[in-house]
């Protein structure tokens, strides 16, 4: 992937790593497995599914011209290798619909997108998009696909349930990039080759708003805590935070040299912001993080990295930040509460260049793809303080029906429960144990379900 590719999936992310119970301090972490993918095969792009527990990884030939692309899907709770699909040449993104269980694959040489059934693991579609298909986001909300296309300069939208394009949105020069607003429904675009960001309605999929960014604008990730949107300006050094509801800058915050990924930790309330210089083998050996304060919006430390820090993921389980070192061949641990580095854990003596990485917070586990020895390498902490371990053969907390629920949500037994949002927020708890919750009220949409027995993920309509 590239760097960005991560914060495009915050959203779902985020929200289950906020619902997971914490179970006690974890103790260590381990290189668990490596999972050799087939040749040709070269890790680029990964995603997990929470409703399957499976983690896909879009491959690629290590020469990176057109060639046999194929996606891996992986069991969350074995690491066995499901099945390997062939796709158009180029898969580069990822997205996952949650409401319909589907993933979502832009092929950027074939111009097109392919879909992928959550449940039988076949391709169900193959949708056309524009040139260079490049980023990919999900608006659960409306139950749309938006596709970022870096050449044609445009947006493509797609209905979540025909897997139609129903829309193609003009943009700037360059888009590379998107995320989805969850607070306002609303999808953000910097345009790299424009100095700008588009802003869509995810509602009428026009364009509300052109923003003016810094040069070569090139992150891009949403704080639904503080309902702002921060992009990472590479060529100006800086990063533009933009008010989720007005869509007006309200602070440009100098990082350091060539700023690119960006993260929110939400526990904290703070952006994390790799500074990688010139990109590829020959950035610096150590990389600035700069953290901002998302209330003042200042730098208010600077974290050392290896060379080329890129994808970001966290848990709260743990209170733990990861990212990857690409040209370091290493994965970094930090304390998210005090941003102290844990460690860096090497993902080998050779050559190995992680891309992109994932977490799965059912079986604790962190996979890194490793695209020149094409493989993934398989992290897992260990919850030993609380004597507790994830169960292996379960991806969910108990099983509610129906799912999706339209009126009201059913369990197998009376719990005390609680129901959270995408972005992890709190909507409803229910202290004494119930087995089942009135649902009328709660707009469409993506959700979690907390028990003592775990969470599970449920879609109402």
């Amino acid at each position: 992937m590239y760097p960005m590719r991560n914060i495009l999936h915050c959203g779902l992310f985020t929200a289950l790593l906020f619902c997971t119970s914490a179970l006690g301090r974890l103790q260590a972490q381990w290189l668990e497995t490596t999972i050799k993918l087939p040749p040709p095969a070269s890790a680029r792009d990964l995603l997990y599914n929470p409703i399957g527990n499976k983690v896909y990884t879009a491959n690629v030939p290590e020469t990176g011209g057109p060639a046999f692309r194929s996606v891996t899907i992986i069991d969350g709770a074995t690491n066995a290798i499901i099945t390997t699909l062939e796709v158009p040449e180029g898969p580069r993104d990822f997205c996952h619909n949650s409401a319909k269980d589907k993933v979502y694959v832009a092929n950027y040489f074939a111009d097109s997108i392919t879909v992928i059934d959550g449940k039988t693991d076949q391709v169900v579609a193959i949708i056309p998009a524009g040139d260079g298909p490049r980023a990919l986001c999900y608006n659960p909300q409306d139950n749309r696909v938006y596709c970022a296309n870096e050449f044609s300069g445009d947006v493509t939208v797609i209905d979540g349930s025909a897997d139609t394009v129903i829309a193609t949105v003009q943009t700037g020069k360059t888009p590379r990039v998107i995320c989805y607003n969850p607070l306002s429904n609303k999808v953000y675009c910097p345009n790299a080759g424009s100095k700008n960001l588009s802003v869509i309605d995810g509602a009428t999929n026009q364009v509300i708003a052109t923003v003016t960014t810094g040069n070569v604008p090139r992150g891009i990730v949403c704080n639904p805590t503080s309902n702002k949107v921060y992009c990472s300006n590479y060529g100006s050094d800086n990063v533009t935070v933009i008010d989720g509801t007005t869509d007006q800058v309200v602070a440009t915050v100098t990082v350091g040299d060539g700023p690119t990924a960006l993260f929110h930790n939400p526990l904290t309330n703070t952006v994390y912001c790799s500074n990688v210089g010139a990109p590829g083998p020959k950035t610096p050996a150590e990389c600035p993080i700069s953290v901002i304060d998302c209330a003042t919006d200042q730098v208010i430390r600077t974290l050392i990295a290896g060379d080329e820090p890129t994808a970001f993921c966290y848990s709260t389980n743990n209170r733990k930040v990861y990212w990857l070192n690409e040209w370091s061949h290493s994965l970094s641990v930090v304390d998210a509460q005090t941003d102290s580095l844990l460690k860096v854990v090497s993902l080998g003596m050779s050559l190995v260049q992680p891309v992109d990485l994932c977490y799965n917070p059912v079986n604790e586990r962190v996979y890194t793809a490793n695209r020149i020895t094409g493989d993934i390498s398989v992290f897992r902490d260990s919850l030993l303080a609380s004597g507790l371990e994830p169960n292996p053969g379960s991806p969910q907390g108990v099983r509610v029906y129906p799912n999706p629920v339209r009126d009201v949500l059913r369990l197998p037994a009376p719990a005390a429960c609680e129901i959270l949002s995408v972005t992890g927020a709190l909507l409803r708890r229910e202290s004494a144990a119930v087995q089942e919750m009135d649902l009328r009220d709660l707009p469409a949409g993506f959700y979690f379900l907390r028990t003592p027995e775990g969470v599970t993920p449920f879609v109402k309509e």
